[in-house]
């Protein structure tokens, strides 16, 4: 539960100045972001570009897609194309057709459908690293809102020490005694 006054939108602080003097809090690290939502050159046909252009800007608004993504997203482009056109190719068709050989009639799996499956695969490991199912975006949250700084001060020592669990404190005031001594 949060305690304490609702901070003031920024327009707002913005607006006021800084009355009291007081230093303000540095604005948050940013992120790379991409510098164009253009489809990068690698997606050359059409309909990878359509992709691009309909997923990319929703991605980027959502802080999902940034710089360092691009690859990635360029691959799930790629792949999620070839898919829509495999399964167009497919629509209306059996999945197996018949072949004759010395043994007789066997029943086969179209190497279309084969290779479907084989992008269908792909795009679900891609859309969860690119947080494009809710599951994904819900871990994605939070594994972000757990996220805890490492302090200086928590670092072990030496390796030595890094390999030794930590004793728990006697007590919470021997965890302040200068000679790490519990304070009984």
């Amino acid at each position: 539960m949060a305690r304490g006054r609702k901070p003031k939108p920024a327009e707002v602080s913005e607006a006021q100045g800084n009355p009291g003097r007081r230093p303000k809090a540095a604005p948050p690290p940013s992120v790379p972001t991409l510098g164009s939502l253009s489809a990068p050159k690698e997606l050359r046909r059409a309909d990878q570009k359509a992709v691009w252009e309909k997923l990319a800007p929703l991605l980027a608004r959502m802080n999902f897609l940034r710089a360092t993504d691009q690859a990635a997203m360029v691959r799930y482009c790629i792949h999620l194309a070839d898919w829509h056109a495999l399964t167009r190719e497919l629509k209306g068709r059996a999945f197996t057709y018949e072949t004759v050989s010395n043994h007789g009639t066997m029943e086969r799996v179209k190497p279309a459908f084969l290779v479907r499956e084989r992008i269908e695969n792909r795009l679900e490991k891609l859309e969860d690293k690119l947080g494009l199912t809710p599951s994904a975006r819900q871990s994605i949250l939070q594994s972000l809102a757990s996220a805890v700084p490492q302090l200086p001060f928590d670092a072990p020592e030496s390796k030595k020490d890094a390999d030794k669990p930590a004793a728990p404190a006697a007590s919470p005031i021997g965890m302040l005694n200068s000679d790490g001594q519990a304070v009984h």
